[in-house]
């Protein structure tokens, strides 16, 4: 199974022990659209909130993978019924994620 598909079900799945063996420890996500970075484990407990079940994510799809990096695509809707398109931007090292940066762009309803 591909990282990206391991992340894919440990995310859905909140496999909280899974997140945490994928990601590497160096891991940091930025949010440049909210300003925000994240560690290791202040995005496990992120995840592990249920911050996700806000939105809903449509026609993701995997744009490019090897031993360095991730690519990948969606598109997020929120409940106030916006929509943004997604580009996920994940570093690898160590066979871990150790990285990970989105770009979005608001889409017209």
């Amino acid at each position: 199974m591909s990282l990206f598909d391991e992340w894919f079900q440990a995310a859905n799945e909140l496999d909280k022990f899974k997140m945490e063996r994928l990601l590497h420890d160096d891991f940091v996500v930025e949010r440049p659209s909210k300003g925000d970075k994240f560690n290791k484990q202040q995005f496990i407990d992120l995840m592990m909130s249920g911050y996700r079940e806000d939105m809903t994510a449509h026609k993701r799809r995997l744009v490019y993978e090897n031993d360095e990096i991730i690519v990948s695509h969606s598109i997020l809707e929120f409940p106030n019924g916006t929509k943004d398109a997604t580009l996920l931007v994940r570093l690898v090292k160590d066979g871990k994620i150790i990285s990970q940066i989105a770009g979005a762009t608001p889409m017209p309803t």
